[in-house]
């Protein structure tokens, strides 16, 4: 039986990020009461999800990187790996000023939002150097397993679209969301591809873990 062009792309990559957005787009966004604002605003579901994903994936690769038999590039990697999920976490979520209230005023006087992070600094957000970062890194992560071999900070190209999927809306809404010439609109609905970052982080934290016969440990 001669497979659908979904079955064989599903057979090559990850298409859950896809499935996700069609979900949030074509059926959650109809929904009354403003449930799709709810679970993508700042300090929404999903962006406390995301925070969860994080914290999972650094946890997994701290498992891993405490493995022997390993290179020294590879500890590190998984050492740099895991240094990047508690930033992400801690930029997240102010480094715990939402929690307990304490922050930096230095910091809060140039935030955009009055927080303790440097992701929402003034001149870093007048510049859209938040979202072209983010698009960097979606673009490295997503193509890294396509240009070379799969590695602890270069995920599976299965894994490819939880990464070029936000890199791509990051450029559009970089140079669209503001840009009347621009042929179609772009909403701000961050929180929605840090999730898909996020999640694919996991996914490859996780996936290094089977291979390491970690998750199976674990039971």
């Amino acid at each position: 039986m001669e497979r659908t062009p979904w079955q064989r792309a599903r057979h090559k990559l990850d298409l859950k990020p896809l499935a996700m957005l069609m979900v949030l787009y074509g059926v959650v966004r109809r929904l009354p009461f403003g449930i799709f604002w709810w679970i993508q605003k700042e300090d929404g579901l999903l962006e406390w999800g995301s925070v969860a994903m994080l914290a999972i994936a650094a946890a997994t690769a701290f498992r891993l990187l405490r493995q022997r038999d390993q290179s020294v590039a590879a500890r590190l990697s998984w050492v740099v790996f895991f240094a990047m999920c508690l930033l992400f976490i801690g930029e997240e979520i102010s480094w715990g000023e939402r929690l307990h209230g304490y922050g930096i005023e230095t910091v809060r006087s140039l935030n955009m939002q009055s927080e303790t992070n440097l992701h929402n600094l003034r001149w870093f957000m007048e510049y859209g150097l938040l979202h072209l970062g983010w698009a960097a890194f979606g673009l490295i992560m997503g193509l890294g397993g396509w240009i070379g071999k799969a590695s602890p900070l270069s995920p599976d190209r299965r894994q490819c679209l939880y990464f070029l999927i936000p890199a791509v809306w990051y450029l559009v809404f970089n140079f669209c969301a503001k840009d009347g010439h621009c042929l179609i609109t772009v909403e701000n609905h961050q929180e929605i591809y840090e999730f898909i970052v996020a999640w694919g982080l996991l996914m490859h934290a996780r996936d290094w873990a089977q291979r390491n016969n970690l998750l199976q440990s674990c039971k």
